[in-house]
């Protein structure tokens, strides 16, 4: 073995701890037209109905102006659809909700790139907003891309905000 690629694999094996947890702390990516967005709060259903916040808090919900589409690489996790509600979701099981479709195609061993067409028209976003009763010119809606892991059979919320066009 040569010096020069000793001292290569060595870098190597040294970086790619920083790689792989780079990676874990992000497993979940939204991408707009100009950013990547990291996905850190997620809510879970209660018993009640309702949705609680169980990781991260309101202040990691993003809101962006556009989406692309998500980067789902959670090891075990697939997405399954995005979910529409008002801010009533986190209070009342008779919040008004709309279910998405979404369509994946695989990335990587466990990642997939996940798209929703129902998000990319103003038109058809300010029409899901009203289906369940948010206020014209309001910004009480949320979104949620929901994965759900087959094995446990848990489901995450992942909260995200899309801005009213001004």
């Amino acid at each position: 073995m040569t010096r020069v690629f000793a001292a290569l694999l060595c870098a190597a094996l040294i970086a790619a701890p920083a790689r792989i947890t780079a990676q874990q702390v992000a497993p979940i990516v939204l991408y707009t037209a100009t950013e990547q967005i990291p996905m850190k709060a997620y809510a879970e259903m209660m018993r009640a109905g309702f949705l609680q916040i169980t990781f991260g808090s309101q202040k990691d919900i993003p809101t962006v102006s556009d989406i692309r589409y998500f980067r789902c690489g959670l090891t075990g996790w697939a997405p399954k659809g995005v979910l529409v509600a008002s801010e009533e979701i986190f209070r009342s099981e008779y919040a008004e909700r709309r279910l998405l479709p979404i369509f994946t195609r695989p990335v990587a061993v466990s990642t997939v790139a996940a798209r929703v067409a129902d998000l990319e028209s103003p038109e058809r976003i300010a029409e899901l907003r009203r289906a369940v009763k948010v206020p014209e010119g309001g910004d009480a809606s949320y979104f949620f891309l929901i994965l759900s892991s087959g094995d446990m059979g848990m489901t995450r919320y992942y909260p995200f905000r899309i801005a009213t066009p001004k």
